[in-house]
């Protein structure tokens, strides 16, 4: 996690207003050990602070995925996760607990990177490489929102 101190210099690095909602949405967002959706981290916030509303969470998420400091994921449900890892990295989700765990292999983000150095997709600017792998697994367990 990082210190509010680099928060408020990687907002001010990309020319965004630093205010009080915004750097405790971050930083609940990178406290979760799995993809919470906004309520997940409206509640995480109520107790401390009451005044947030949902809408300022679901606008801070979009902002923070706009300016690339977070990444949405979308489940089978439609329903919207949020990333605060923004490298490159593969998901594993389980359709029968709808969990999303993130899943690291090298070697296949390597594959990946290499094949697309050398293969273009005609009129396509490739931005980033999400994959989502999607299963039933005997191993990942539901995780507490």
């Amino acid at each position: 996690m990082i210190s509010q101190t680099e928060i408020h210099n990687q907002f001010r690095g990309l020319g965004l207003k630093i205010t009080l909602p915004r750097v405790i949405i971050f930083e609940s967002l990178q406290k979760f050990s799995h993809h919470p959706s906004a309520e997940d981290v409206y509640k995480s916030l109520q107790k401390k602070y009451p005044t947030i509303s949902l809408a300022t969470v679901y606008k801070t998420l979009d902002l923070l995925v706009q300016n690339n400091l977070a990444t949405k994921v979308v489940t089978n449900e439609d329903k919207v996760r949020y990333d605060h890892r923004i490298e490159e990295h593969i998901h594993l989700y389980c359709e029968k607990t709808s969990t999303i765990v993130d899943y690291e292999d090298p070697k296949l983000q390597k594959l990946l990177s290499d094949y697309f150095k050398n293969e273009t997709i005609n009129g396509f600017e490739i931005k980033q490489i999400q994959i989502n792998i999607k299963g039933i697994s005997s191993t990942i367990k539901k995780q507490n929102k």
